[in-house]
């Protein structure tokens, strides 16, 4: 199944925030916030493109079950809402009933 995630925070659990104020550059922070994307054995993600102004990031994750979605984002969950939707891949839909290319 392929999964839609929004994961989001905010400037008080930012990791590049201290005290309100930004101190940390992208890079310093990015070696352990990012490391999820490389997915797990149970979760392959396909892409990620952040939204840095509202501290939001968006990915496309194929997994089996839901259950292995939520667990490559449990580190998130005290940082704000993750929302994850299944969505069908409707160009592999149309390869599979035999209509693509028609």
């Amino acid at each position: 199944m392929i999964f839609h995630v929004i994961a989001e925070h905010d400037h008080s659990t930012c990791g590049r925030v201290e005290n309100g104020v930004v101190t940390k550059t992208w890079e310093d922070v990015a070696p352990n916030a990012t490391a999820w994307v490389e997915g797990s054995d149970d979760a392959n993600v396909l892409g990620v493109w952040g939204y840095p102004v509202q501290h939001r990031i968006f990915a496309i994750v194929e997994a089996d079950t839901f259950e292995a979605v939520e667990s490559l984002f449990d580190f998130h969950l005290a940082k704000g809402p993750v929302e994850v939707l299944p969505v069908r891949d409707l160009i592999q839909s149309r390869k599979d009933l035999g209509l693509w290319g028609q």
